[in-house]
């Protein structure tokens, strides 16, 4: 029957197309049978709590280095059940280090803060600083399963976080993380730079999504977050 419409339709000029939905990050994971996602720059668990309300049930692990934001975060995965949490900043080396803490804590950083970033919001001051621990992605390796996604939003420090996770990054079916279009702290990779270095780790975009725009140019992103995947060689022979 549907064949038979499609051809008197046809007759008159119409076409039916089947239009597949949006590509989206709730999709992705689903589609690549992620069960378990790193998440590195919790906060105090947004990005968990998005995740569950997209509908991912499986394993969270986060990462969290301000003693205040992880008491927060620690709250929620134990109400979680799935979620397991780490009082830890990551980095290219373990030690310590000194995070500057923002009046919004969601802009604070280990690296200097410049002044766009208070001149795009004032609560991105910093206030004061805190003594924190930094371990190696790597050294967790041991949790990730065959189908694990990296979340990476970590102010400016996503860089060193990847320097210190190779043998994760090799094995992972997804990265996310946010990236700066403007930059709001000093020391910071530029956009092309980063979507270079994950070609040569062997990742191609996948999807972008805004996080926020210029102050003085709304129709401007200011930064993005951008869904990298593993390179596949039958998709993507053109890449060099």
């Amino acid at each position: 029957m549907k064949q038979l419409v499609r051809r008197i339709l046809r007759g008159f000029g119409v076409d039916i197309v089947r239009i597949r939905g949006r590509p989206n990050f709730a999709g992705f994971l689903k589609d690549r049978g992620i069960d378990v996602v790193i998440d590195v720059g919790a906060n105090v668990g947004q990005f968990g709590e998005r995740l569950r309300a997209q509908g991912y049930r499986k394993t969270i692990i986060s990462f969290e280095p301000l003693a205040s934001e992880f008491r927060t975060l620690s709250q929620k995965a134990q109400a979680d059940g799935n979620w397991e949490v780490n009082n830890y900043a990551l980095g290219s080396a373990s030690g310590t280090a000194t995070i500057n803490v923002s009046d919004s804590s969601t802009y604070s950083s280990i690296l200097t803060m410049k002044e766009v970033a208070t001149r795009h919001d004032a609560a991105a001051v910093s206030k004061r600083q805190e003594a924190i621990q930094i371990r190696t992605l790597d050294e967790f390796s041991d949790s990730l399963s065959a189908h694990s996604l990296l979340k990476i939003d970590t102010q400016g420090y996503e860089r060193q976080v990847l320097e210190g996770g190779r043998r994760v990054l090799s094995a992972v079916k997804g990265v996310l993380m946010e990236l700066p279009v403007i930059h709001l702290y000093q020391g910071t990779w530029h956009l092309h730079e980063a979507i270079d270095y994950m070609r040569q780790s062997g990742f191609v975009p996948a999807q972008i999504y805004p996080v926020n725009y210029h102050l003085n140019d709304p129709q401007s992103l200011l930064e993005v977050d951008c869904l990298f995947r593993p390179i596949d060689k039958r998709l993507d022979s053109a890449n060099p």
